[in-house]
């Protein structure tokens, strides 16, 4: 840490403690909800001084939100796991089955000893099995119905054309096209990634390259709605700053 983070570390951390007085006071009467918002306020102040450079204000609200997540995630995991799907089976309605969770999960604290630390790879291996099997679960009910969807007609019947009111199944003549784009894209893809012979034939030369445009497009639609997502929570963090913290109640 060099002299000027050093300075403004303490120029900060000296300020903060008069601001929470102030704004103690100053909000005190319209009850706690306006002093919840005037420390939001102060703390994503200091979380945004990272864009100027990485400062010991920066570090020292860091800290706080990650002790903050990690309380909070202790408490939801007694509130909404342990009690509910634990203790009240086993202690209020009988099921004592489930107490061999208990000593299973204290073999997991013997990764502090050197002598029988082999005892904690048990609920590791354990657990990792269930992770496997949700893996693939995840997996199946992700990907099949992709995989069951990429099997589109491309082309209408005569009845579907001359049906006024298609079913929500019947296909249309935009949706032809539609489908015919969509196969044109995961024929395109699927050849660009066949790395099994040389892409040496025009054909398959030409379709590959088709491919990897089409993937670079892919790519910018989900970086362009990343971006969108990064404004639409610097808008609201804004909005907070704005219309809560500083009450400027007019049109933003």
């Amino acid at each position: 840490m060099n002299r000027q983070d050093r300075i403004f570390g303490i120029v900060g951390l000296a300020l903060a403690g008069p601001l929470a007085v102030i704004g103690y006071i100053v909000f005190q009467q319209p009850g706690s909800a306006a002093f919840n918002a005037f420390l939001g306020g102060i703390a994503t102040l200091a979380l945004y001084s990272i864009l100027y450079r990485e400062n010991p204000i920066y570090r020292l609200f860091e800290h706080v939100y990650v002790g903050l997540a990690a309380g909070y995630i202790s408490m939801m995991a007694i509130t909404s796991i342990i009690r509910p799907r634990w203790y009240e089976p086993v202690f209020e309605k009988g099921l004592w089955l489930w107490l061999w969770a208990l000593p299973l999960a204290l073999l997991a604290y013997f990764v502090f000893s050197r002598k029988h630390g082999w005892l904690s790879r048990i609920p590791l291996v354990i657990l990792a099995g269930f992770a496997a099997g949700q893996a693939f679960q995840s997996f199946a009910n992700l990907y099949f119905p992709q995989i069951r969807d990429s099997f589109r007609p491309l082309w209408p019947t005569l009845w579907q054309l001359s049906n006024p009111s298609p079913s929500p199944d019947s296909l249309s003549i935009s949706g032809a096209i539609n489908n015919g784009i969509f196969l044109v894209t995961l024929v395109s893809v699927l050849t660009y990634f066949l790395f099994s012979f040389e892409h040496k034939r025009p054909l398959i030369r030409n379709t590959a390259q088709l491919g990897r445009w089409l993937i670079m497009i892919g790519f910018g639609a989900i970086f362009g709605s990343t971006i969108m997502t990064r404004f639409a929570l610097l808008v609201d963090r804004m909005s907070f700053l704005l219309v809560e913290w500083l009450r400027l109640r007019g049109p933003i």
